[in-house]
């Protein structure tokens, strides 16, 4: 098998809560043929038939954990901001042991998120020598997240989170300001890619029309302990 290592940041050492590792720009895409296989940055994709991720489409890697009330993911989530439609063959998920936030590596199984926000386990392959867990996947699959967690916890915030109360942004793309719709909301902060905090308020708007154009992700936290996070761009 040929593989293909993208990776714009070390995964030994990565002193940003954000990351962005593939960027592919509006009409581009990447093909990755079957038989073959890209890294990005610690996450491993390897098609049984030629895969496409194609335009405007960024993929990035984050060290905040994913809550959903008790429960916690691994501090390593990859999130792109398109949905990767219809894929099949298999995705191997690394980790450093530093990264399990005390869950068992024998109990840890791969979490996808859907383009609705809900997440769904799958009891994969695991590799406590390489620090790896993997799941191959015969039926096509969508998702805009991947990450671990344990097998007797569940990421899906149905329980925790009302379907009155999902927390929406507007307008994105924004040349000046951003609103938060939803209830319970504690805190809202904005990162810049490189993960600096660049503002934080308390408010459901966030004032951009200081900021230079580009891309920043907005974490948004609720006093139910949910957070969730968003990619804005700024015009």
């Amino acid at each position: 098998m040929k593989t293909y290592l993208l990776s714009l940041v070390g995964i030994l050492a990565c002193p940003f809560l954000f990351s962005q590792i593939l960027n592919v720009n509006s009409g581009s895409s990447v093909s990755i043929p079957s038989n073959s296989s890209i890294t990005l940055d610690g996450l491993e994709i390897a098609p049984s038939s030629t895969y496409v991720i194609s335009g405007d489409n960024d993929v990035s890697r984050s060290a905040t954990a994913v809550t959903a009330g008790s429960n916690s993911s691994v501090s390593r989530v990859y999130s792109s901001s398109a949905l990767l439609s219809g894929f099949t063959g298999t995705l191997t998920f690394s980790y450093l042991e530093g990264e399990l936030n005390d869950i068992e590596e024998g109990d840890l199984v791969l979490e996808l998120q859907a383009d609705d926000d809900s997440w769904t386990t799958y009891k994969g392959t695991i590799d406590e020598t390489n620090n790896t867990v993997s799941y191959t996947f015969n039926d096509p699959v969508s998702f805009k997240a991947v990450t671990a967690s344990s097998a007797d916890a569940t990421l899906t915030v149905e329980d925790f989170y009302p379907l009155d109360s999902k927390i929406s942004v507007y307008p994105n793309p924004t040349a000046n300001r951003v609103y938060i719709q939803g209830e319970h909301i504690l805190q809202a902060e904005l990162f810049d890619l490189r993960g600096r905090k660049v503002k934080t308020t308390n408010q459901k708007q966030i004032d951009l029309s200081d900021m230079g154009s580009g891309s920043f992700i907005l974490k948004i936290t609720t006093n139910k302990n949910i957070s969730k996070s968003f990619k804005i761009i700024k015009q």
